[in-house]
């Protein structure tokens, strides 16, 4: 309040720097905050070991939240890469981890190095980058490094990609750290190239589908999947372009967003599983 200075003030000083790990900060136009973008921040670790590791990203299974608790607290795991070079002998020694569990550890991660580009995009928790986001960026490149020559304008040349995110992706292919991360992930033997997809065709070619709410016969993966099978897309967001919202229960805005624009088709999960007809088994 203006009444109550006395003129002994100064000007506050944002911080320039992570306190932790000492990258730049990075403000988004029209926000507040100030972020700390580098993927290997030691004060984000955890967090950024729960998303990679989970379902929709690089889902590794037997690597949940108490293990990573349990393998970082001892050392044994303290960055992504880690994951990728962690120490089955110590892990067979620790109690609750017989032989047959730690195999099983082992060959999910192993397993995860072959998953497509667009779940590493997914994994490496880009903000505002989505799962249908990282498909759309995913499938502008052959090399997930290409990114980082993407400009703010080129960005927005991808289907559905706005201010927010075309800056939040160009932020972190600019980051040192975040491009050396994934140089390291690649001599992993990660997938961070894009395979071509093949010619397209089916009965959904040229027609765009975005699910919301939660299904109870179909995952959202699944559903989506089979609607990419018969050569349709999915879209990241309600517009005029969209042609099909699947709705299941808790809907929301993007519902009540959908029926405002007429020429959306709306369909219950037991409409789509009746329009797919024999692409769904279950």
């Amino acid at each position: 309040l203006v009444e109550l200075r006395d003129g002994t003030e100064v000007p506050i000083e944002f911080p320039k720097t992570c306190p932790s790990c000492g990258d730049a900060l990075f403000r988004p136009e029209e926000e507040a905050a100030w972020r700390c973008i580098n993927i290997a921040c030691p004060a984000q670790v955890l967090e950024r070991l729960y998303h990679f590791v989970s379902k929709d990203a690089m889902d590794i299974r037997g690597l949940g939240a108490a293990n990573i608790e349990k393998f970082h607290k001892l050392g044994l795991l303290s960055s992504i890469p880690g994951i990728y070079r962690l120490d089955f002998d110590a892990i067979g020694a620790l109690e609750g981890f017989g032989a047959k569990s730690v195999e099983k550890l082992r060959a999910a991660i192993e397993s995860s190095k072959a998953q497509p580009l667009h779940r590493l995009v997914f994994a490496l928790g880009i903000r505002h980058v989505g799962e249908t986001m990282a498909k759309t960026l995913a499938n502008a490149v052959q090399h997930v490094g290409d990114l980082a020559g993407f400009s703010v304008e080129q960005l927005m040349e991808l289907e559905d990609v706005g201010p927010k995110v075309a800056a939040s992706v160009h932020a972190f292919f600019r980051n040192d750290d975040s491009l050396a991360l994934l140089r390291e992930l690649e001599a992993l033997g990660l997938t961070v190239t894009n395979e071509p997809k093949a010619a397209a065709g089916g009965s959904f070619e040229g027609q765009s589908f975005l699910f919301t709410g939660t299904m109870s016969r179909l995952k959202r993966s699944q559903a989506e999947a089979l609607v990419e099978q018969q050569g349709g897309s999915i879209a990241s967001g309600v517009s005029s372009k969209l042609h099909y919202l699947v709705v299941g229960t808790d809907a929301g805005s993007k519902l009540e967003k959908a029926k405002k624009i007429t020429s959306i088709k709306i369909l219950s999960e037991e409409q789509f599983i009746a329009l797919i007809g024999e692409g769904f088994e279950g």
